[in-house]
């Protein structure tokens, strides 16, 4: 059994220099309120961030494992393991008052973590302690066929019912991943995989899987909100210190090898009314400096492909965004249009901006809007305390990618000192290769 001495790193040393930063964009407030990182002796990290503020606490914990996990055998494993992963024993009486306290409850896999979160009224923190740790402590024994044929509906239902959005659909998605990253690629998958491994994966698999990644040197547990620090330590060194441990198992993924590429497929929903077309490239890892340009990159872009002055009556709207992930990142185009006869015009008009951003740059008002933006929605983060785009989000990547939960505002200071002639030189360096194409054709006649 591995063990770990117990540390506690406080964080304060970076808010003066933030301040001084953003002052230059014309804002004086600060983008972090200050946050606890230790790690109990079974090797479980934890990570505090009080706020008197607020009139709610967000409990969440990541198991450092995601899709990126799922062997070609597997795609779909890890959303379906999502769904099934067991809860420990509480009794009614306690089940029904954190009922009454919870305010929030969701659960979601990424390529390199999945996430459980409950958000409850501060007086119901301890009982969203307990039912965490409970969940972690289960066991396989209430990993059972019922509850696997249960959420296999579920899944199923969540599948189709995605399908409407043919690259969020089973099918579209393992098309652009794949493409994007390359055959076996462990980020070559989607989140939904094959539906053909959804309708068949056993119960022996889901116990394996537990076993595998369900111990305390694979967990971070957040507490974010209005809570007692104190008192919380005493109530997560009860409930989580008798988690197992074991040697951590964290694999390295190998960078990826850019495809060139073009599909046409039929969109999987029999209602999609509309045609598709994503345009994918493989870009650099999540935290490094060429993300930092690209996440500026794709905000300009946005702003102008929006422009529909350029493109046939045909074109319904445009959008670009960049996913970055612990070792690599996808940047991607999405573009939504009504007559197939049009896709050709507007693939060209597309990848011709990409060219032209390429070969022209950016201008210094375009630069000054999306570095506003970037930190708009940083404070936006912060301000939400449950789940998606929140504060967890933010000091969860941070920590999991680069060991330093207070990493996010170094990021966004290397994007406030980025010039134009940086932003230039980012484009032409990972955009100018041909992107990855799906086109999704509707079955709409025309």
């Amino acid at each position: 059994m591995s063990k770990k001495r117990s540390k506690v790193v406080f964080f304060c040393s970076l808010l003066f220099h933030v301040v001084i930063v953003l002052n230059s964009y014309g804002q004086t407030d600060t983008l972090l309120l200050n946050y606890e990182q230790y790690t109990l002796k079974n090797g479980l990290d934890v990570i505090l961030q009080p706020d008197s503020t607020v009139e709610d606490v967000s409990v969440e914990f990541w198991l450092r494992k995601g899709i990126s996990m799922d062997k070609p055998s597997q795609y779909g494993f890890a959303h379906f393991f999502e769904h099934v992963m067991p809860f420990g024993i509480m009794d009614s009486l306690k089940r029904a008052q954190l009922k009454t306290y919870r305010t929030g409850s969701n659960a979601q896999v990424k390529k390199d973590y999945t996430r459980f979160y409950v958000k409850v009224k501060p007086k119901g923190v301890d009982l969203a302690l307990e039912m965490a740790a409970g969940r972690l402590m289960a066991g396989t024994d209430r990993i059972t066929e019922n509850r696997i044929e249960f959420q296999r509906k579920r899944v199923l239902s969540e599948i189709d019912r995605n399908a409407k959005n043919p690259q969020w659909s089973a099918p579209g998605g393992m098309a652009i991943y794949k493409g994007t990253f390359g055959k076996n690629h462990p980020y070559g998958s989607s989140g939904y995989g094959l539906i053909e491994n959804n309708k068949n994966f056993k119960l022996k698999e889901f116990k394996e899987r537990y076993n595998k990644i369900v111990y305390a040197e694979n967990i971070v547990l957040f507490l974010v909100g209005n809570f007692d620090v104190e008192e919380a330590k005493k109530q997560i060194e009860a409930y989580f210190r008798n988690l197992p441990s074991k040697e951590k198992d964290h694999k390295i993924i190998k960078p990826t090898k850019h495809v060139e590429g073009n599909i046409t497929m039929k969109a999987p929903h029999p209602k999609d009314t509309v045609q598709t077309m994503v345009f994918s490239w493989a870009v650099p890892k999540w935290g490094s400096i060429d993300d930092s340009t690209l996440k500026l990159i794709a905000s300009i872009l946005d702003i102008r492909l929006k422009d529909k002055s350029r493109f046939p009556e045909s074109f319904i709207k445009n959008s670009v965004s960049t996913d970055m992930y612990e070792y690599a990142g996808q940047f991607a185009i999405r573009t939504t249009f009504t007559s197939v006869q049009d896709s050709t015009q507007i693939e060209n008009l597309v990848l011709n901006m990409v060219n032209e951003f390429i070969e022209t740059g950016v201008t210094e008002a375009e630069l000054k809007v999306v570095k506003q933006s970037e930190i708009s929605d940083i404070k936006e983060m912060q301000q939400r305390l449950g789940f998606q785009w929140s504060r967890t989000e933010l000091l969860g990547e941070s920590f999991l990618f680069t060991g330093d939960p207070g990493f996010y505002v170094k990021r966004l200071e290397k994007q406030l000192q980025l010039t134009r002639e940086d932003v230039k030189k980012g484009a032409k360096k990972w955009l100018k290769q041909k992107p990855f194409r799906v086109l999704f054709i509707s079955n709409k006649k025309e």
